[in-house]
């Protein structure tokens, strides 16, 4: 079921601005998340993993709350109909992996700093509000932990397509981690928003949330770990990557000396939209262990 309405902005107690801990640019276009300190193997997480690997069910339903966030002067760019489309993609991408998502809610908002992600390019230079982010996060956030919060912007960070929180142990559901654990993407990402409106060229049919939500179950990017054969991103059925690769360069081999060409059509790299269309198997393994070892246990 889909409901539809406004957060009102005078009830989130919202307070200064502070300077943004990254930078508002990036060197590395793409995803924000970080192959530092990525994501490890979820069995090193826990014991007795072949006992919980035998209670994992073959396919499993989540909640997804979407939350669009409009500047004032972009608040008609988000309609229903590219909310719909992103959500099919979304959809039918992980219905394919036995993943089936239910879409709970759907809330809008118009305001100028919460349609910017909260980063605004002040006198100063850019200025992130993390203070009013994390009351926004606190006083929206729905479902419990295993709940997909995904959150559009009009305006973010220039050159970025989204960042997501990986799966951790929560220890407090009233704390800031939890609040924080979801999904920030630009809106310009999604399927229906032309380059002409400031859509991006290459990421434009929905993908990119498609890859995010990847992060939020425990997947990392396939070239994370660079031309290791031991760990990289700790999925066994993608070949190593070196760096991230863009575009749709067919015969891509940033690591000659490892097996397999570079897995361009996964969802984890950063290919453009119309070249990715898949997860693996392994990668599919880990979203369930990872799943049922923090998110739902």
């Amino acid at each position: 079921m889909r409901s539809f309405f406004f957060i009102s902005l005078a009830s989130l107690s919202l307070a200064g601005a502070v300077p943004r801990a990254e930078q508002a640019t990036q060197s590395r276009r793409g995803c924000l998340v970080s192959d530092e300190g990525i994501m490890q193997d979820p069995s090193l997480q826990y014991t007795g993993k072949s006992s919980r690997r035998q209670n994992i069910p073959d396919d499993f339903t989540v909640d997804v709350n979407f939350h669009i966030a409009s500047t004032e002067a972009q608040a008609d760019i988000i309609t229903d109909a590219i909310i719909d489309a992103q959500w099919k993609v979304l959809h039918d991408t992980y219905e394919k992996y036995n993943i089936n998502l239910v879409l709970n809610s759907t809330e809008r908002v118009v305001d100028n700093l919460t349609g910017s992600s909260f980063l605004i390019k002040e006198e100063q230079g850019w200025v992130y509000h993390e203070e009013e982010y994390n009351a926004y996060l606190k006083a929206s956030r729905k479902g419990g932990y295993d709940a997909l919060n995904l959150y559009f912007y009009s305006s973010y960070s220039p050159g970025a397509t989204g960042y997501c929180q990986f799966p951790t142990v929560i220890a407090d559901e009233n704390s800031l981690t939890f609040y924080k654990d979801s999904c920030q993407i630009s809106a310009l990402t999604m399927p229906g928003i032309t380059v002409e409106q400031g859509g991006f060229e290459g990421w434009n049919m929905g993908h990119i949330a498609v890859h995010e939500a990847g992060h939020w179950f425990g997947l990392n990017h396939t070239f994370a770990g660079g031309c290791s054969d031991t760990a990289g991103d700790f999925v066994t059925d993608t070949p190593a990557q070196d760096d991230a690769v863009y575009g749709c360069p067919a015969d891509s081999d940033t690591c000659p000396s490892l097996p397999g060409l570079d897995p361009i059509h996964n969802f984890m790299g950063y290919a453009d939209d119309n070249c990715t269309s898949e997860f693996t198997l392994g990668q599919k393994d880990r979203i369930f262990t990872t799943f049922f070892g923090y998110r739902r246990t």
